[in-house]
């Protein structure tokens, strides 16, 4: 007769063991996104208040949210038989979300530049002929920019200041300096020029770019055809997020 030999303990530890390696597994990825946001809602309150006003924000959270949820529920589950290398691949997800959203605003950037120079053309010589071409009037001095406007730097839910201006250069163009600035640092900062006093959004304005570093002096040349100057805004704009940074009327020099 054949003795039929009834499942060992360690066979069934051993099961408990996966199964409870698979929780784990799944829950790892969602514990270290809450982590950081957990942290983030301490250390910087005032900007995720100021953040959450915005329904871009809210729908750039509920996107994150959604493409989290399809990919744990539907689609790593049925291409992914691992629900540890599932886990490592949220795990980097959420990282990756970490890096681009959250990070910027423990970071610092500091960007000293020097005003830009433009190139005139040149005017004839007048000198008197000779070998040495000696005798003829000194050249004139190039032209100087000129600072068409200002404004002080104000923060709007955030910390900044610093100063904005606006000169025209000596071929008519115009460029916005952001003048020892120290801005609160955060994620996807674009610089504009918006006509009219203390604008808050940058609708029917001028976009001039990313912002270099939210500390330092930097200079953003403004397109031809946009004419900025006194009772302009210089605006600093979240794009990820839809938030007013900070603003600065401009006053005329």
């Amino acid at each position: 007769m054949t003795a039929v030999r009834a499942p060992g303990r360690g066979t069934g530890q051993r099961r408990k063991g996966s199964g409870a390696g698979a929780r784990i597994a799944v829950v790892l990825p969602g514990i270290v996104l809450a982590i950081a946001l957990l942290v983030f809602a301490v250390t910087r309150f005032g900007e995720l208040e100021a953040t959450v006003k915005s329904g871009r924000a809210i729908l750039v959270i509920a996107g994150i949210v959604a493409v989290w949820v399809v990919l744990a529920r539907f689609v790593l589950p049925r291409f992914v038989r691992s629900a540890w290398l599932r886990s490592g691949i949220l795990t980097v997800l959420a990282l990756a979300i970490i890096a681009v959203l959250l990070v910027p605003y423990y970071r610092d950037t500091e960007v000293v530049e020097a005003f830009p120079e433009v190139t005139t053309p040149a005017k004839p010589s007048t000198s008197d002929t000779g070998p040495e071409g000696t005798g003829g009037a000194p050249s004139a001095p190039a032209p100087e920019p000129r600072r068409v406007s200002t404004g002080d730097l104000r923060g709007i839910d955030h910390d900044a200041t610093g100063t904005a201006a606006v000169y025209q250069q000596p071929n008519g163009a115009f460029v916005v300096g952001l003048e020892d600035i120290d801005v609160e640092s955060g994620p996807d900062y674009y610089v504009y020029v918006v006509e009219g006093v203390d604008r808050e959004s940058p609708d029917d304005g001028v976009n001039l770019g990313a912002l270099r570093g939210n500390q330092g002096t930097q200079y953003y040349d403004v397109p031809a055809g946009t004419e900025a100057g006194a009772d302009w805004t210089v605006l600093i704009w979240c794009r990820a997020f839809g938030v007013p940074i900070a603003n600065a009327t401009q006053t005329a020099a």
